[in-house]
């Protein structure tokens, strides 16, 4: 069945709408072709899709997703080989960004024991070992290879192997991480809200933008912010944060639109609106309070003088 252009990309949310939700982040009149391929081993699902010409998209778990499994998921993007592989549990926050050419995603059920479900869900967002993640890589594009090819019967053989390699390429990332993990995020924040300082007067500045500019991987920096609103949620708060600061200055002079401009908004409403929603009054209102303080704190220097 071929869609019109203007029609695909809703066709391709429909068909994600039970795990993610799927947002695209520029132009999607173009049209794009993607093969779809899905296969069984006994309780396990594996997917692959190929895409051609698809648009950027942003998406996030679905939060009220039925499907109460984990998913490894390899991603590649063109002209990359080994692509970038990432877990993570769909009942638990998580969003992207992506322009990736092909993705091929191993979904497990949660019937796990307690202890294994604790530890899975303790790796959920993070990177796999560089020790694990080309053997785990190799063993999915096998599978995709191969299965086009094996009974149902067969493959079914194949869960209980795939279950105890994923376990233990996965469950390791869960151990002995605390410890490191409040002290080193906070140093990545520090990292990510100067370079957010140095590139926030471009309009298009955004999460991808700043994987790259940080040097990490998507899953990383988007594990780092999930508890926090997000990547997107903390580029603009920094933004309005910066602005209010400008605003509450004596010695800032340019007009409300123009530090909206330089802080990244183009649409002086939309700077109003965000900058509202995030303090509570207006960018005006913000000025005036400026004003009224430093008026105070002059006058409570003269009577000490």
């Amino acid at each position: 069945m071929e869609l019109q252009a203007k029609d695909q990309f809703d066709a391709w949310r429909s068909l994600h709408k039970d795990t993610i939700e799927l947002l695209p982040t520029g132009e999607r009149s173009a049209g794009f072709a993607a093969a779809f391929s899905s296969w069984t081993l006994g309780e396990l699902v594996l997917t692959r899709v190929v895409y051609s010409g698809a648009p950027g998209r942003q998406w996030r778990h679905h939060p009220k997703s039925y499907l109460n499994h984990w998913c490894v998921v390899l991603a590649r993007a063109d002209g990359s080989a080994r692509g970038e592989l990432s877990f993570r549990s769909l009942a638990l926050p998580y969003e992207g960004q992506a322009q990736d050419s092909e993705v091929i995603t191993l979904y497990l059920p949660r019937d796990q024991r307690p202890v294994d479900e604790q530890r899975l869900d303790g790796a959920h967002g993070v990177e796999v070992s560089p020790d694990f993640a080309p053997l785990l890589s190799d063993y999915m594009d096998g599978l995709v290879r191969h299965l086009p090819h094996v009974t149902p019967e067969h493959a079914a053989n194949l869960e209980m192997p795939t279950r105890a390699l994923i376990a233990a390429c996965i469950t390791s990332l869960s151990t002995c991480q605390e410890p490191a993990r409040s002290a080193l995020g906070a140093a990545l924040i520090d990292r990510a809200r100067a370079v957010v300082r140095q590139n926030m007067a471009a309009p298009d500045f955004g999460p991808e933008r700043l994987v790259r500019l940080l040097a990490m991987s998507r899953s990383k920096l988007y594990r780092l912010f999930e508890n926090s609103g997000g990547v997107a949620h903390f580029i603009n708060r920094e933004r309005l944060r910066e602005a209010h600061l400008r605003l509450s200055s004596q010695r800032e002079t340019l007009s409300i639109h123009a530090i909206g401009n330089e802080v990244g908004f183009v649409d002086h409403s939309t700077f109003s609106r965000a900058f509202r929603r995030e303090f509570g009054y207006s960018p005006t209102e913000a000025r005036e309070r400026g004003i009224v303080r430093s008026f105070a704190d002059e006058r409570e220097g003269l009577g000490q003088g």
